[in-house]
């Protein structure tokens, strides 16, 4: 096969062979990047029934997102394609802290796809490898379900293949034999338990480089698996209690939850006896100086506090609602605010005060969708963005008060105690507001020759003057957290990075009067806590992991820290929206797709596919597209940091987009092409918007402190073009769509105090005057395919209709309600979370739907851990 292309993944090397298939390292010529290719055996691939339960069982895999699961990326031919893991096998006998660092980061793994109801059924050490970094990751996840090729059998337990007799229903045995469950080897049903054994299995070889089970074939090996019970003696003290939980041969009575194995681990520390080789005359003074020394403590310390124990519990949301992308702890602890929609679909603040059980909504905050919370000082007012707007309210009761304007999505907000308020701005700098109200004046600056994009998230520090921050760039080498201070001009903040993070960031003020805190902030999904010095603004020590599975979505990581020693956080989102059909009346046509965390969407104009973005592994956005007839989706871009805002070409074959690294216009061959070709390299920010249907513009708004709207002529023509300006005023200009006859444009302005849709005529340069269509307010307008009618979303997320004529001149009716679009815990100006057919009969639209993870976990005393 060497030398050989599959598809497109050119074959340069042989890795290895098992019992489902070839292993091969291949070349993608589209990514230009590497990968591991299963070649599957002629036999299995030309049977079509096999194949196709194979990519389904395959389609299912793809969806485990996590750093110790290798990817399966998809089915070519008779190849499966997977993530290159560069590495090697673990192999015993192992220190045994170097073996738990390996089996955590398995249990791990297996934790997260157990909870989405996956099984791996063959886990070994051959399927573990680690890399030169030390990060492990699992090979062949769920495959051995997938895979059902019969195959002889070879006489080496620990090499033989994996088992697969028959087809793969109850009574089937799938696995390998040394490390399989007595159950499975029975031939019986299996779940997640299954996996345990195995964990038990594959940690003591770890522990001790042997085979617990070690046949002189395989069917020697199944009868020891069946009736032999484990010896562990030579296992470290302890580990024994997890080996043994995990080794129960009854099913029922082994452990049933891979995450509770850190626990049973940290019992087996406590009971484990010390060993000792002190002389015992010594040991008995030592014994005595310990008593009185004892005493003296008892008498003169007796007032100091014993340290408090960590206590986790889980808070609920409303019942039947989702949760949204952000939640916050007041200061004091007390409360636990987050956004989240009801049975009903409406989305506010809701309140959880933690010494009661009631989940309450907080007056006022219902309408538009708040899409941030942070809170004063007290701990007395929460503050929220909601319909543009930067909102505080009284938690006691009383009407919400409008601080000032935030057209643009507000990231993160922090208050001091001398009444000023900072908030980020999508797009953006920080901003500051008085607590009373006011007008946002910047006090950073995005260095957009840093490739900087936006800052977010600031978060004062105890004097009040300084803060953290988030700055986020197109280039790694310059994202991350900062130092600001309200002393400097915000062209003179310090450039100094503090911390590298992908995810916004949280911190920990000092609680014993001192000067050191802790910054926390996602590796992977590990949330962990780094001491950093107030006096000298900088790190004071390593990071200590505090927490699992913290879930995130874009910039936004899932956790909040109070400033005495409480921590909320929930784990991935696990699907939170849907892409749905719409009647001009609102009724449910129907769904398209799987629920997943859609940001925005854009029909093709043969209304076929659409194109959608969504968070992926900690690189911003990227855009996929789905097939609607068959409800294949296919991933589109592989930008290193964020692909967004995706316009079809007028004939459907390609998409352009805009991207945060490099801040350009790309375009791509939907079918045919991996390669994006760059259109426009842009110092600012920019969103596409609209292709006009004759092929001659691509309008796209330019993101700066007040948007405005340009025009790329000839997009696909070659390089040289210079953009021209399509509107712009001392106001925003933004959400630019182009009429099908592409001779009016339709876009959202601020120049009322309020976005409203306005038309003027198209292309630039045409100096006839601008028309405004809507009246109570607009955004995001979309044309019928006829140009006869006008569609836009109204503030209250109302989608609006009204008729338009344009010949001998420009004319629109009232405009009238349709119905209102379904909640999302997105709502913003930029992110087109809706479109509508050539027809206008039907509406796609994204809708929150009920989260997988609809909890978070509180833990008390959260730093108790980082004093041991």
């Amino acid at each position: 096969m060497i030398g050989q292309a599959i598809g497109h993944y050119q074959i340069t090397a042989k890795l290895g062979e098992g019992g489902m298939g070839e292993v091969y390292r291949a070349t993608d010529t589209k990514l230009g990047r590497e990968v591991a290719l299963k070649i599957l055996p002629a036999a299995f691939a030309s049977d079509s029934g096999r194949m196709a339960r194979f990519e389904r069982e395959a389609k299912l895999l793809a969806s485990l997102n996590h750093p110790h699961i290798a990817q399966i990326y998809g089915v070519e031919e008779r190849a499966l394609v997977m993530e290159l893991v560069e590495g090697e096998s673990p192999k015993g006998p192992l220190p045994f802290e170097d073996a738990w660092k390996i089996a955590s980061q398995m249990a791990s793994a297996l934790d997260y796809a157990h909870e989405k109801g996956i099984v791996h059924r063959d886990l070994k050490p051959a399927n573990v490898k680690v890399t030169p970094d030390g990060i492990v990751k699992l090979l062949d996840f769920g495959l051995a379900k997938a895979f059902t090729q019969q195959k002889e059998s070879s006489g080496n337990a620990e090499q033989s293949p994996t088992l697969t007799i028959g087809a793969t229903e109850v009574g089937v045995i799938l696995g390998t034999a040394a490390y399989m469950a007595p159950e499975q080897a029975k031939g019986k049903s299996v779940d997640k338990r299954a996996d345990i054994w195995a964990f038990g299995v594959v940690l003591y070889e770890l522990l001790t480089g042997e085979r617990l089970f070690k046949g002189e074939d395989v069917a020697d090996t199944l009868a020891q698996v069946l009736t032999k019970e484990p010896q562990l003696d030579r296992a470290p003290a302890e580990a024994r209690k997890l080996l043994r939980r995990c080794l129960e041969k009854d099913p029922k009575r082994r452990l049933r939850d891979i995450g509770e194995a850190r626990f049973l681990l940290d019992d087996g520390r406590r009971a484990a006896p010390a060993p000792s080789r002190v002389n015992p005359s010594l040991a008995a003074v030592v014994v005595v100086l310990l008593g009185a020394l004892g005493i003296l403590a008892y008498i003169h310390f007796r007032e100091k506090p014993a340290t408090a124990p960590v206590v986790r519990f889980s808070v609920p949301g409303p019942e039947k609602g989702a949760w949204g992308t952000w939640l916050a702890l007041s200061p004091d602890g007390r409360y636990l605010g987050f956004p989240a929609t009801d049975a009903n679909g409406v989305v506010r603040v809701w309140l959880r005060s933690l010494d009661s059980v009631e989940l309450r909504p907080l007056p006022g905050t219902d309408g538009a969708g708040p899409t941030i919370l942070f809170w004063s000082p007290d701990s007395r007012s929460a503050v929220f963005s909601s319909g543009g707007k930067i909102k505080r309210v009284e938690i006691s009761g009383g009407p919400p008060q409008s601080l000032c304007d935030a057209p643009n999505a507000t990231l993160g907000g922090s208050w001091n105690t001398d009444g000023v308020i900072l908030f980020g701005s999508n797009g953006g700098p920080i901003l500051r507001v008085p607590s009373t109200g006011g007008t946002p004046t910047p006090v950073t600056r995005p260095e957009r020759e840093r490739g900087e994009t936006f800052h977010s998230d600031p978060i004062f520090l105890a004097d009040g003057r300084h803060f953290l921050y988030f700055r986020h760039s197109g280039k790694p080498e310059n994202q991350g957290v900062y130092v600001g201070s309200l002393d400097v001009r915000a062209e003179q903040q310090s450039l100094k990075r503090i911390e590298a993070v992908d995810f916004s960031p949280g911190y920990a003020p000092p609680r014993d009067g001192g000067d050191v805190g802790h910054l926390l902030f996602l590796r992977d999904t590990f949330l962990v806590a780094r001491p950093f010095n107030e006096r000298s603004l900088s790190i004071a020590g390593d990071a200590v992991t505090i927490a699992e599975h913290v879930g995130t979505s874009i910039s936004r990581a899932f956790f909040s820290v109070s400033g005495n020693g409480i921590l909320a956080y929930r784990g991935g989102t696990g699907g939170t929206s849907q892409l749905t059909w719409y009647d001009r009346e609102g009724h449910t046509l129907g769904r398209a797709g799987d629920a997943d965390d859609y940001l925005e969407l854009a029909l093709s104009p043969d209304g076929s596919r659409v194109a959608y973005t969504k968070p992926f592994q900690g690189a911003g956005r990227q855009i996929w597209t789905l097939d609607l007839a068959r409800g294949i989706p296919t991933r589109l871009t592989f930008e290193p940091r964020s692909a967004h805002s995706p316009v079809w070409s007028p004939d459907g074959r390609r998409l352009a987009y805009s991207t945060l690294t490099g801040d350009g216009l790309y375009v791509q061959d939907v079918d045919t092409s991996g390669r994006a070709d760059l259109l426009l390299s842009t110092v600012e920010r920019n969103e596409a918007n609209s292709w006009s249907r004759d092929g001659r513009f691509l309008v796209f708004t330019q993101l700066s402190d007040h948007p405005h709207l340009f025009g790329l002529p000839d997009p696909l023509g070659g390089g040289g073009r210079k953009p021209v300006v399509v509107a712009t005023s001392e106001f925003a200009v933004m959400n630019g769509q182009v009429s099908p006859d592409s001779r009016w444009i339709a876009y959202a302005s601020d120049e009322s105090g309020k976005y409203e849709i306005y038309v003027r005529p198209f292309p630039p340069g045409d100096g006839r005057t601008k028309m405004q269509v809507s009246s109570t307010g607009g955004q995001q307008p979309r044309w019928r395919a006829d140009g006869n009618e006008l569609f836009y979303l109204a503030p209250d997320r109302t989608i609006m209709s009204l008729n338009v004529q344009a010949q001998p001149t420009f004319q629109t009716t009232t405009p009238r309600v349709l119905f209102p679009a379904p909640p999302t815990y997105t709502p913003s100006n930029s992110l087109w979370q809706w479109d509508v057919t050539r027809d206008g009969k039907r509406f796609l639209a994204i809708a929150s739907v009920t989260s997988t993870t609809a909890q978070a976990t509180v833990v008390l005393n959260w730093d108790a851990a980082l004093k041991k």
